[in-house]
């Protein structure tokens, strides 16, 4: 049967199958260790009975990602949650998140919370700046259970992660979207917020419309310049023009005839956005020559 792994402790791991839904205790054919693959929370894979009550995994199906910390494959969305006020949302630390989200081949979706803090002008100019970008943006309270519930729908069948600073109210998010519809939420916050004694390990919690949510604290960005290079940061600004510059190689900074710029200047392309593009690409640069 083929399956989903959502939680692995000690060797043994829990295996969603697709034809019944039902959780199986398994472990990994010696054959994987040999070969050093090691079975991932969220990987896809083949299982198969040898003896009545025993499965084994035979093999593991092609990854569409894989991280490290937390050690995960196969996901499909990251939530980059942030709040609008307490604490004000750091911009550059988001457009970071979202950076490092594509690289890894998953489809951010913006998140600010706490809307029910800040006036309809401050709204107003963090939708400014990232309406002009293709990513879905979400505005909400904690109450505003419309909005998760239109979350809920995006991740519908899908693998997710969360992303962003604490206090921004991510534990609130997750107890509502994987809350079953007959369980108490307070009963997943104690689950989600485990003693710090207890042993931890990476598991994936279903959503209350056939998805998963990864249980863990949170992704972090990861250090930009060890994964692309200065001219491959451009083509992670989605909202930047593509191939329009006098010059193919142009990298929208100091170049003459650069159309990036001249859509900062007529406002189609935020200056926030470009301030953040200039600043990492800077640091991008200088970290290559170290």
């Amino acid at each position: 049967m083929i399956g989903k792994i959502i939680k692995g402790i000690g060797g043994f791991y829990y295996v969603k199958t697709q034809i019944s839904d039902e959780v199986l205790e398994c472990k990994a054919r010696g054959v994987l260790r040999h070969q050093k693959i090691i079975p991932t929370v969220g990987d896809e894979v083949m299982i198969q009975s040898d003896n009545p009550g025993e499965w084994m995994i035979e093999s593991i199906l092609p990854r569409k990602n894989i991280f490290i910390r937390p050690p995960v494959a196969n996901v499909d969305i990251g939530l980059i949650v942030f709040s609008m006020k307490n604490p004000k949302p750091n911009l550059l630390l988001l457009d970071m998140l979202l950076i490092s989200s594509e690289i890894q081949n998953v489809e951010p979706v913006i998140c600010f919370t706490k809307r029910d803090l800040i006036s309809a002008d401050e709204e107003g100019t963090l939708r400014e700046i990232y309406e002009k970008t293709p990513y879905k943006l979400f505005f909400f309270s904690n109450d505003d259970l419309a909005a998760m519930d239109e979350i809920i729908r995006e991740i519908g069948g899908k693998t997710a992660f969360m992303a962003g600073p604490s206090g921004v109210g991510k534990s609130t998010m997750a107890n509502y979207l994987c809350a079953d519809q007959t369980m108490e939420t307070g009963a997943l916050s104690m689950k989600l917020k485990r003693g710090k004694h207890t042993t931890r390990h990476v598991e994936l919690l279903e959503t209350k419309n056939g998805g998963y949510l990864l249980d863990t604290p949170g992704f972090s960005s990861y250090k930009l310049s060890e994964m692309i290079k200065p001219e491959e940061l451009r083509d992670y600004f989605p909202d930047f023009p593509r191939g329009e510059c006098r010059f193919k190689s142009c990298l929208h900074n100091e170049e003459p005839g650069c159309i990036v710029k001249k859509a900062v200047t007529n406002g189609s392309i935020s200056s926030v956005r470009y301030e953040h593009y200039v600043s990492l690409l800077e640091e991008i640069k200088k970290d290559q020559f170290r």
